[in-house]
């Protein structure tokens, strides 16, 4: 398999503008990383003080299929960039392989709250919740995916029931299930589904996960998380609304698309947290 990835290296300021033009112009997934292949500068549980200051310069990736027309999201991620001289783009064919190969350099152990450890099986000190690089997002070093995993980590109760929206590595529904939830997961990507079976397996967790479409899953769950964009959440949001039994966990989202989110279209929930990591917002909704 392969793919068309626009790579473009921005000022910190910039990324989350150029990642919502790479979405919107059609792209199959996006990530921002730290220029250079550096991994996220995170605050361990031990340390103290404030956060580690992000790069001033990050990464946005943004891959489209392989036979895709880019002239539509250059010229928007062109604009975008208009007033910074240091900033580049370019265009790069990625093979499978490549990607996987990416992530094997950068991927290391992520020390959680809750005594959980999330690491690339090369490198998983004994008790870690396992995840293998794959093409599907959630992994542990992208801020969206790390409020996700605290926030699934502080409200997670054993015997209680998790559905994670939008899968990906399955990330969410597993730290789920390490913490004694019964847990699914639904993507739209074939590949993501894959990769989160793998990842269950290889962590002998018993979770459920297919590519059933949202509206067809019935009942409630004690805790249902997506992170997703902003624009999806709202499309979705009926169905959310319909299937969080106690809590609704909305991750990756944008700080000026919050609201979107906060003119009721999630009522009857109620707002029980809204959390910032940078530009990158998180919701929390609780069943009254």
């Amino acid at each position: 398999m392969a793919w068309r990835c626009l790579a473009a290296t921005v000022p910190r300021d910039a990324a989350h503008l150029v990642e919502a033009a790479a979405s919107g112009g059609g792209c199959l997934g996006s990530e921002v990383r730290p220029a250079g292949g550096e991994p996220w500068p995170v605050r361990q549980p031990w340390e103290e003080g404030p956060d580690p200051e992000p790069p001033p310069d990050l990464e946005v990736l943004a891959w489209f299929d392989a036979g895709a027309d880019l002239t539509g999201p250059l010229a928007r991620v062109g604009a975008i960039l208009a007033g910074a001289p240091t900033a580049r783009i370019e265009i790069r064919e990625v093979r499978e392989g490549d990607w996987e190969e990416g992530w094997r350099t950068r991927f290391r152990p992520l020390v959680l709250g809750g005594g959980l450890v999330v690491a690339p099986p090369w490198n998983a000190p004994p008790g870690a919740l396992v995840v293998e690089p794959a093409l599907a997002f959630g992994t542990g070093d992208h801020p969206t995916t790390r409020a996700a995993l605290d926030a699934v980590i502080r409200l997670a109760r054993s015997g209680g029931t998790c559905l994670d929206v939008g899968c990906g590595t399955g990330i969410l529904a597993l730290a789920a299930a390490r913490l004694g939830m019964a847990s699914e997961g639904i993507d739209t990507d074939p590949e993501a589904v894959r990769a989160a079976r793998d990842n269950g397996r290889a962590n002998d967790l018993p979770c459920r996960f297919d590519d059933r479409p949202l509206g067809a899953l019935a009942g409630r769950y004690d805790l249902v998380v997506a992170n997703l964009f902003a624009e999806t959440h709202r499309r979705m949001a009926s169905d959310l609304v319909r299937l969080a039994g106690r809590h609704l966990v909305l991750a990756g989202i944008l700080e000026d698309r919050l609201p979107s989110l906060l003119d009721g279209v999630f009522s009857p929930l109620a707002l029980g947290g809204i959390r910032h990591d940078g530009e990158w917002i998180l919701l929390e909704w609780v069943r009254p």
